[in-house]
């Protein structure tokens, strides 16, 4: 999966849940623009951020390579 279809599907799940961008980036003690740099591609997150995420989503992490269409 490359870094433009990881953030789609991002997006999908985080947007599925109702939590903003802005809301996920707090959860990870993150800057407000990350999680829409890799939404748009234009950043990949660290092996261990997979996990963060995941953990901040409340979901497991391969389910953030599942494209759900």
């Amino acid at each position: 999966m490359n870094a433009k279809n990881f953030g789609l599907n991002l997006a999908k799940k985080r947007n599925k849940l109702g939590i903003s961008a802005y809301e996920l980036s707090l959860r990870l003690g993150k800057d407000s623009t990350y999680i829409n740099k890799i939404e748009n591609g234009k950043v990949y997150p660290s092996f261990p951020m997979l996990f963060d995420i995941a953990e901040a989503l409340g979901i497991e992490t391969y389910q953030l390579f599942i494209d759900e269409k």
